[in-house]
């Protein structure tokens, strides 16, 4: 079983030919409103792939709050998703031409957020819990003290990048980062930017996503690299949390972290080739199927 704790958003996406400008004014050639969120993303993710979730969050009194919970809703257990005075999280996303995003978040309720709603025997139960960055702080440095007292994996996608001490990293089993955010923890750490380096200074497992290029990890020394999907690329905007929500549920069932990485990639490399927030994050099913995960079993 995943604890999920994390954001709730509602994403409002632009499709735009190019990035607007400071000062510019652009007519977009679409919009929609979708479910959005890192959190709520990569336990939508993690939850069709298979994976018991457990979602842990806040969301507003307001009508935004039905549109982020929609699809967990079907997926996954939020009942201890609080409902607090702030405004739902919500996101400004610009997508161009190419498929790359620009994105302004707003963190609302997700600040209010409250780690005390996963309960000793809930986390005692779980096999991962799994923190980003869009919610308080101080909260998800509370749970990563305490997914280390137990017998969870706790994986922590640095994002939003944070500069977090380095003995709260170290408490975490697994650190997730991009290339962009694993400059900023390098930066902070005053070391190479590689999983290895940051794994090597830190003292435990990183992997760090590489887009195009696929991802690399370094855990206990041994260091694992996987290729990405050779795909036409239609929208990156829910590709990384997708990769983090498939990794955990295959971390889960217990495959080893190459193999997950694998599934991961391939899950991401389907969302890449779609429009959309939570509506290109595959099924389980999609991605066994699918070719390049066939030509690696």
């Amino acid at each position: 079983m995943i604890i999920t704790f994390g954001s709730i958003n509602v994403d409002f996406v632009y499709e735009v030919e190019e990035m607007p400008q400071p000062g510019q004014t652009l007519l977009a050639k679409g919009f929609r409103t979708e479910a959005g969120g890192k959190g709520a993303n990569q336990a939508l993710a993690a939850a069709r792939d298979g994976a018991e979730v457990v979602m842990v969050g806040a969301v507003g009194n307001d009508s935004l709050a039905e549109i982020g919970l929609q699809n967990l809703a079907t997926a996954a257990d939020i009942s201890r998703v609080a409902r607090v005075d702030e405004p739902t999280g919500n996101a400004s996303i610009h997508i161009d031409a190419r498929g790359r995003n620009m994105i302004v978040v707003a963190s609302g309720a997700n600040l209010s957020a409250s780690s005390d709603a996963v309960e000793e025997d809930l986390l005692q139960r779980a096999n991962v819990v799994l923190m980003q960055m869009e919610n308080d702080v101080a909260e998800v440095e509370k749970l990563i003290h305490r997914a280390s007292a137990s017998k969870a994996l706790s994986i922590l996608n640095l994002a939003p990048a944070f500069p977090l001490s380095e003995k709260i990293l170290s408490l975490c089993g697994l650190v997730v980062v991009n290339e962009d955010e694993a400059e900023a923890l390098a930066g902070w750490l005053g070391c190479g930017a590689s999983a290895a380096a940051l794994s090597i200074r830190l003292g435990t497992g990183v992997l760090r996503t590489l887009g195009g290029d696929g991802a690399e990890a370094c855990v206990d020394g041994d260091e694992i690299r996987v290729t990405a999907l050779p795909i036409d690329v239609k929208d990156t905007t829910a590709a990384g949390d997708c990769f983090v929500g498939v990794l955990a549920s295959a971390l889960d069932r217990g495959l080893p972290l190459k193999a997950a990485m694998e599934r991961a990639s391939v899950a991401a490399g389907i969302a890449c080739s779609r429009r959309g927030s939570q509506s290109s994050i595959p099924a389980a099913g999609e991605t066994d199927r699918h070719p390049g995960l066939l030509a690696l079993t």
